[in-house]
């Protein structure tokens, strides 16, 4: 679906660039251009402009989504995730008060949805947006 959508809204660019002058066929830089388009929600563009801690969270977010085959996990079970990816890059793991404030921000910019629990590590955390495009924004360019 999301390719036909692409390939939907690469020709709309293509006959509007068209209107100009001749008409012309769909290339690969009207294609190229719909692709930027569809990829710069807000979302990716907040998971882009995230802190190093907040990427390395969502990061755990999908590794204990595979790990557990479910797409909902306790703060707990992504903290655990966390440390681990933070040891295999070298970083220093952050405090539990500091995972915390991480997933108070990401909840606060719609990334995540956090189930209250006065037990925080037992807070349930989901993702608001499809993994694809979590992983999409956070490959390396």
């Amino acid at each position: 679906r999301r390719c036909l959508d692409i390939c939907r809204r690469a020709t709309e660019i293509c006959e509007f660039a068209s209107q100009k002058r001749t008409p012309e066929i769909v290339r690969m830089a009207h294609v190229t251009e719909a692709i930027d388009e569809m990829f710069s929600s807000p979302y990716i563009n907040a998971i882009r402009n995230a802190s190093l801690h907040e990427q390395i969270f969502l990061k755990a977010i999908l590794a204990e989504f595979r790990r557990a085959g479910v797409e909902e996990a306790s703060v707990q079970q992504v903290y655990h995730q966390h440390i681990a990816l933070c040891r295999i890059e070298g970083l220093q793991s952050p405090t539990v008060s500091e995972i915390m404030a991480i997933c108070s921000r990401l909840g606060a910019c719609r990334l995540l949805l956090v189930e209250s629990s006065n037990k925080y590590l037992h807070m349930r955390v989901r993702l608001n947006i499809s993994q694809d495009d979590v992983m999409y924004a956070l490959k390396e360019e």
